[in-house]
């Protein structure tokens, strides 16, 4: 009787001890996932559907020529800066002949391949399951923290960020299948494929051709016969490698906006450049990138150190750190190359966070797959280190606390700084939008740089792009373009009121005001701002976004919707001519393609 109740009483603390264990684990698994769905969240809130700078050429020009049936093998293999994006712009003409191009798509490519890359770490972290399953999913843990840091949502905000992602997912691919015990020559054919598609994915992409270079079993390399085998086929993988490589620079020009690369003498300005291309991910306005990246810079080299001196004396265990020493020579290496091409930039430069055309943030996709080898080698050195003894295992818990609060406190400034910045992000976007869809009428519109940097002559373009599907974007149309060229003039305030000018640093003026549909009593979408000369020609410059709240409005003119005709805005002024001396504006309704005259002027001081 005693036997049976104390039987039963084991079994139910076991079950209770079960059931805590279960619940730990899936609250650690949730907690692993909430930087997926955050990022999720943010990306989808403050996306906007226009392609920005490079996007026009690459993969613009190529989808053009596909809609207009004169698409070819030199569209295909165009350089583009220092790459060749053959397999992004296959990848985009397949999308576009389902569905018009929008930007949003190569978004949610990029997001995929962060979420693949999350997987493929997960994958080679639990090779080593059966040692520590806890470990495991905290160390899958920081590495999503990483990969969906608020550093890198700009980065998924960006329709081309996935192009940088495509190398390394071969990366991923040549890992595995080394790891495999597949027949060498499938090895050299699968590895030769990776390589070949990541070198014309990104620039970074041709140092796959020797990191994942494919490893022979133990028993192919030590059996005298095969040895031959073996050599014919390393012979044939380097044929392919001279191929693709010899292909990739047949026409190949320094771009002509690209710096002079550095040359040896600047080795201490190379080594800056990487120190703050690594402290960008943690980057915020409590953390200094260069000091950051010290600190990860020399965990990094001490962990590499160690798991190379400690694999020497343990060569059995190679394939446990092969992955992430791997991945560490990869993206040190592509953050080499952009240094070497990069740094005569001025470093400071090239990492501004401006939200103009692209900022320094989209290195920070790079930069986190070094983090992500240090946690995967410090993973290993923690289990290979465990049995050693209790002093071994207080240090590295001691240490991972620091580090992991540290991180912590980093994380928490990024995102309290990136939810201001992403809101900026987004209204820049919008602002390069509105000077799109504006274009045919305002087509030496300064703010059209904020989506293409090269004004002059690109209406036409953007006219093509929209002729032929490739852009699903109204414009503005010829009937519209002449109501505005026209003064606006009216003593009424049916359609609106220009309110306020007030004067800021560099040129920018603050404008605000309202506007509505005088017929329909309902806010417009827009302003467009001109000046007028004495000889009363009209010249009008720039068009605006409404939707500033105004809830005076609503109860002015009884309808809700008239709580979003303010327009509040800053408005470059500075290469506005001398003679323009007054601002007016017409109101438009750019569904209904009408103009109506705002009352009031603004005299510039």
């Amino acid at each position: 009787m005693m036997r049976k109740i104390f039987g039963s009483r084991i079994t139910a603390l076991q079950m209770h001890e079960a059931r805590s264990h279960l619940l730990k684990t899936w609250s650690l698994l949730l907690l692993t996932l909430s930087p997926v769905f955050l990022a999720a969240t943010f990306q989808t809130r403050y996306w906007v559907n226009i392609p920005i700078s490079d996007e026009w050429d690459a993969p613009g020009i190529a989808l053009l020529h596909y809609f207009q049936d004169r698409l070819t093998w030199q569209d295909l293999f165009a350089q583009h800066n220092e790459a060749r994006l053959v397999v992004p712009r296959l990848i985009h003409i397949a999308m576009a002949t389902v569905v018009p191009w929008d930007v949003r798509q190569g978004m949610v490519l990029t997001f995929l391949s962060a979420c693949l890359s999350s997987v493929a770490v997960f994958f080679f972290l639990r090779r080593r399951r059966s040692e520590a399953a806890r470990p495991l999913l905290f160390c899958w843990l920081v590495v999503n923290f990483l990969l969906f840091a608020p550093s890198q949502y700009e980065n998924f905000l960006c329709g081309f960020i996935f192009e940088i992602y495509l190398p390394f997912l071969c990366l991923f691919g040549s890992i595995a299948i080394n790891l495999s015990t597949i027949r060498f020559p499938l090895k050299v054919g699968i590895c030769s494929l990776l390589a070949l598609v990541a070198s014309y994915s990104f620039g970074h992409g041709l140092l796959l051709w020797l990191i994942g270079l494919p490893i022979a079993v133990r028993s192919e390399y030590t059996n005298r016969p095969l040895k031959w085998s073996l050599a014919a086929w390393y012979l044939l993988y380097l044929l392919f490698a001279i191929c693709a490589i010899a292909l990739y620079f047949v026409g190949y020009r320094h771009p002509p906006v690209a710096p002079h690369p550095a040359s040896i003498k600047q080795a201490p300005q190379i080594v800056d450049f990487l120190v703050v291309w690594l402290g960008g991910v943690l980057r915020s306005a409590c953390v200094n990138p260069r000091f950051a990246g010290t600190l990860v810079g020399l965990t990094f080299l001490a962990a590499v150190a160690w798991s190379v001196h400690y694999i020497r004396r343990n060569t059995e265990r190679v394939k446990a750190y092969y992955p992430w020493l791997a991945l560490a020579m990869f993206s040190l290496g592509a953050g080499s190359l952009t240094a070497i091409s990069r740094v005569n930039l001025g470093t400071d430069l090239v990492f501004n966070t401006s939200y103009n055309l692209f900022s320094g943030v989209r290195y920070n996709v790079t930069a986190v797959f070094v983090y992500i080898s240090l946690v995967g080698l410090l993973f290993n050195l923690y289990l290979d280190h465990l049995p050693s003894g209790r002093v071994w295992k207080n240090q590295f818990v001691l240490a991972t606390a620091v580090c992991t609060t540290l991180f912590i406190v980093a994380w928490i400034y990024m995102l309290a700084e990136e939810r201001q910045r992403v809101v900026l992000f987004k209204e820049n976007r919008e602002r390069a939008r509105t000077a799109i869809k504006w274009i045919t009428a305002l087509p030496n519109n300064r703010e059209i740089s904020l989506a293409y940097p090269y004004v002059e002559g690109f209406w036409q373009r953007v006219v093509d792009m929209n002729r032929y599907g490739v852009i699903s974007m109204r414009l503005a149309s010829e009937k519209l373009r002449q109501a505005i060229s026209r003064p606006p003039s009216t003593d009424t305030l049916e359609a609106g009121h220009l309110d306020l000018l007030v004067p800021h640093p560099n040129g920018q003026y603050r404008i605000a005001g309202w506007a509505r549909n005088p017929r329909q009593n309902r806010p417009v979408q827009y302003i467009v701002l001109g000046w007028q000369t004495r000889d009363d020609s009209f010249h009008p410059f720039t068009a605006l976004p409404t939707g500033h709240q105004r809830p005076d409005l609503s109860q002015v003119f009884k309808s809700k919707v008239m709580i979003n005709a303010g327009f509040d805005e800053s408005v470059d002024c500075s290469k506005v001519p001398a003679e323009a001396k007054m601002f007016k504006a017409w109101a438009v309704d750019f569904d209904q393609q009408q103009a109506f005259p705002l009352q009031g002027s603004l005299h510039l001081k």
